[in-house]
């Protein structure tokens, strides 16, 4: 009887030796070079696809939002004319004038972009930009990643490395002009939220040769006021130069604005200083 349990006893034991061996043999065949180079690139090819589909579903957004741009623009203008009670002849002679006051209105100036990431990445963006060639507009997004108009795009390592939106780059992919942000410096903290802001430059949407006269002078100013010693001389050249471009289009605005009264009847000039085109 004890040499029985003897007996099973080493088998147990030879057993219990020999499972380790093969759990190691079989943790070994899992992470071989070739199932891991396959792994990976099974994960890179994933990427990719993520990386065209994404791209894709941003020119198809686009394209929507161009198409959807142009419809409202037209029937903007049918919606001006019919509220002017203008004919078609008055219309067609007061329309682009209408449409340069708007311009005028909008004196070359920047703003600041405002950003909030939180902790898992997520993020909410806020500006306003303001061109001498157009109105003031706004951007907001949320999401974890985005690659659109004045967008920032972070990720969760960029917050704990104490960063949450800054300068910008721009490409090409497709035709459709992307514009992402990249982290900048975190400004303030509050809870699990970082704070940034930047100077949103026009430059960071616009191709060089779509910046105008305004724009330029901004950020040639801006770029002289982000020295660490700013020279006065320098400061106050330029800012000369950003008064008379300013100077230049208010003669202009008040100009343009006499000839429009001069083509409408006094009830449709009342019409155009409410919605603001006349003083």
């Amino acid at each position: 009887m004890k040499g029985a349990i003897i007996s099973l006893s080493l088998i147990l034991c030879l057993l219990l030796s020999a499972l380790p061996g093969r759990s190691l043999s079989q943790g070994r065949g899992l992470q071989s070079p070739a199932q891991f180079q396959q792994q990976m690139e099974e994960q890179r090819r994933q990427f990719q696809q993520q990386q065209q589909e994404f791209q894709r579903q941003m020119r198809e957004r686009q394209s929507q939002n161009e198409a959807m741009q142009k419809i409202k623009d037209e029937y903007s203008a049918e919606a001006y004319q019919q509220a002017l009670d203008a004919t078609a002849e008055q219309w067609q002679a007061i329309q682009p004038k209408l449409a340069r006051i708007k311009q005028l209105k909008n004196l070359p100036c920047l703003d600041i972009s405002i950003y909030a990431v939180g902790g898992s990445g997520n993020y909410q963006f806020g500006a306003f930009t303001e061109t001498s060639d157009g109105g003031r507009s706004t951007a907001n997004a949320s999401g974890g990643f985005s690659a659109t108009r004045g967008v920032n795009s972070t990720s969760d390592s960029s917050t704990r490395s104490g960063t949450a939106g800054g300068s910008g780059r721009s490409f090409a992919e497709g035709g459709a002009n992307l514009h992402v942000q990249t982290p900048g410096p975190v400004r303030k903290q509050v809870g699990d939220v970082n704070l940034g802001r930047q100077w949103q430059r026009p430059s960071l949407d616009k191709g060089p040769d779509r910046l105008t006269e305004g724009d330029k002078a901004c950020e040639q100013l801006l770029d002289v006021m982000e020295l660490k010693n700013p020279d006065v001389a320098q400061v106050r050249q330029r800012m000369e130069v950003l008064r008379k471009i300013r100077e230049r289009r208010r003669t202009e605005l008040r100009e343009t604005q006499q000839q429009v009264r001069a083509l409408v009847t006094p009830e449709q000039e009342a019409k155009l200083a409410l919605i603001g085109y006349l003083d």
